[in-house]
Formats: C-alpha cells, structure tokens, sequence
C-alpha cells in the first residue's frame, strides 16, 4: 500500500553516507540516485554528454553528491557551455564539506577546484551596445533568448562560438548581426539603430473628411459635430459575461465541497490504517486483516476521486469567473463611438457665418 504521509527528514547527502546536510530521502530514493548516477556516468565516459547532465541532474534532485556535480561541471566543459560549467564547479568550491564527509567527496571538491581554474580564463566577454537607442524601449535577444536591459552596454561572460545578437526596433524590421568568440576573448559589438518611423496624425487631428466654409476672413469654426455620441450596451457581451461568472462561482463552490470532503475521506482512510497498524514497520498487524486492507484501498480510491473532481471544478470555475468578470469590466468600460456618419451645420460669429461638417 502506497504511504500517505511524508517521509522524515533524515541526515546523508550520498545515499547512506552522512555530511552534514539534511535532505528528505527514502530508500526509494537512495536507490534511484545510484541508479541514475551510475547511468549518468555511463553516458559521460561514452561521449553523451547531454543524457549525462540530464541524468546526473535527475540523480542531484534526488539525492545531493559533490560527485554528481563534478560529472556534470565537465560535461558541461565537453559540451562548450564553459558559463555552466563554471557556475557548477562554484557550488562545488563552496560547499563546505564536514571533517567527517566520505573521500570521493573531498577528491570531488580538489578536482573541481582544479578544473575551474582551467575552465575560468577560457570565459569570453561580449559587450552589445546600441547606438541611437537612447530613450526607447528595445528588445534585444542574444541566440533567441531575451537580454536583460541591465546587461546591454557592459561586458557579460559568454561562452566561446558562434552567437547571433537580434535586436527589435519599435516599427521596424528586426535587425540581425552575429558573432564569433574564441577562447577568453572580449569583444564590443555596437549595433546603430535607426529612428523609428513617425506615427501618422490621427483624422481629428488632420482635420481629413471635414469641410468647412466661412464668411469672415480667417474666421475658425467652432470645433466638433453638433451633439454627443451615444453609448450603446453590447447586451450580448455583458450576458454572456454574467452568465460566464455566474457559472464560475458555481464551479468554484462544487470544486471546495469536493475537495473538503476527498481530505475528510482521506482522513478516515489514515485513521483506519493507524488504528488496525496496517502500515507499520514491522508488518501489518494482527487486525489488519484483507477485508480492513481492502476497505482502506476503497477509501483511498473515493478519496482520490473525490479531490480530483474538486480540483477539475475549482479550476474549470476558475477560469470561468476570471473570464466572465473580464467581460462585464470591458463592456462598462467600453468608450462611446463616434458617429460615422455624414453631417452638416451652420454656424454665427460675431465676424460672419458660415457651414462646417463631416463627409
């Protein structure tokens, strides 16, 4: 029967080997970090360097080892990505091992110091500066990933090789440049940036589509069509946005009652199984018998059921009152449109008179 509770908190970092931190483990889990170590190093001394740091890290989640650290640093070093590597090798440096840690892990913290110091002076840097882009916002990427603003106009380590630096004006065409890196070098690499083009006036501004005719010299005609525009409710958007919520608070209220009663159900399956000691260390005891086994399994199961039902309805309820609030607030908020249709008016000023309108 698969336990309920979690397992204590226990003192080893490499599975029976005690230094000093403290992990949640299980022999289950002892035995898939040698597993999965012993796979990872397989991986490495056969050139698959990315299977090894996938396992050796699967192998680190599990069970904490300066030996899985160090496979992984110089995978890590086989692969280029000498700016992991080095990070790595760091954690490595400084932790701080007990007089009492085995000696593979001792051996590990000499090796990664050693390496390191290899590894280090191999690190190149690369400064990106743009050149006319004082006061707009830009993205920058460097090899697809985004590049912090904190980090454009100073050196930053990076990784020897070829790397593609994208930069996207607002209004314009992304513009690509790329570059290549040798061991340690330190390069600039400036990026000129054009203006972005000019946002066209908008119609009210221009005064495009209006026609107007005065009977005084230089006489301006008061501004704006005759009369306000009028409002007009989406009925179907604010319907379905109540209907939506409405459905969602439902969903949310069905999903807590289920997931109350699955923790209740679930409680009573522990009680049981406390009281009859059918998970007790040294065996099942005496009243644990298959018919109160099969019944704590029942109740496992309804439980399981009952809390996957609330957590399907809470999320489902959710989404629906998220989605339905944002309905009602955007057609509140919505703005009047203005008229689109033709009109014309006469207009008196003290110099003359005259006709203005819209077309």
């Amino acid at each position: 029967m698969l336990l309920r509770r979690c397992v204590p908190f226990a003192a080893a970092l490499f599975l029976l080997l005690p230094t000093g931190e403290v992990l949640a483990q299980s022999d289950q889990d002892r035995a898939a970090a040698r597993s999965l170590a012993t796979q990872g190093a397989e991986a490495f001394t056969s050139g698959r360097f990315d299977e090894a740091i996938d396992l050796l890290g699967r192998a680190e989640a599990l069970v904490h080892a300066p030996t899985h650290l160090l496979l992984i640093a110089r995978s890590q070093t086989r692969l280029g990505r000498l700016v992991a590597a080095k990070e790595t090798y760091l954690r490595i440096v400084r932790e701080e091992l007990p007089p009492t840690a085995p000696s593979p892990f001792k051996k590990a913290q000499q090796d990664a110091r050693e390496e390191l110091a290899a590894v280090d002076p191999r690190i190149a840097s690369l400064r990106i500066a743009l050149e006319g882009a004082a006061g707009r916002k830009i993205v920058v990427k460097l090899d697809g990933q985004p590049v912090a603003d904190a980090l454009l106009g100073v050196h930053r380590p990076i990784d020897p090789g070829n790397h593609v630096v994208t930069v996207y004006p607002p209004g314009l065409s992304p513009i690509e440049q790329a570059v290549t890196l040798g061991d340690g070098e330190r390069k600039e690499l400036k990026i000129p940036v054009p203006e972005s083009p000019a946002m066209p006036p908008s119609p009210d501004a221009s005064g495009e589509g209006q026609g107007t005719w005065s009977s005084g010299p230089g006489e301006i005609p008061p501004e704006g069509p005759p009369g306000k525009p009028e409002r007009k409710t989406n009925v179907l958007m604010l319907g379905g946005g109540i209907a939506a919520a409405a459905l969602g608070l439902g969903g949310v209220v069905v999903g807590s009652v289920f997931l109350a009663k699955g923790g209740s159900t679930q409680q009573k399956a522990n009680d049981m199984s406390d009281t009859y000691r059918c998970e007790s260390q040294a065996g099942p005891g005496a009243g644990c018998g298959p018919l109160i086994q099969q019944k704590i399994k029942q109740l496992d199961a309804d439980a399981a059921d009952q809390q996957t039902t609330g957590a399907i309805n809470l999320i489902a309820g959710g989404v629906l009152l998220v989605g339905g609030a944002t309905l009602i607030v955007l057609e509140l908020t919505s703005k009047p449109e203005p008229s689109s249709s033709a009109w014309v008016a006469p207009y008196v000023t003290p110099t003359g008179l005259g006709v203005r309108g819209a077309f």
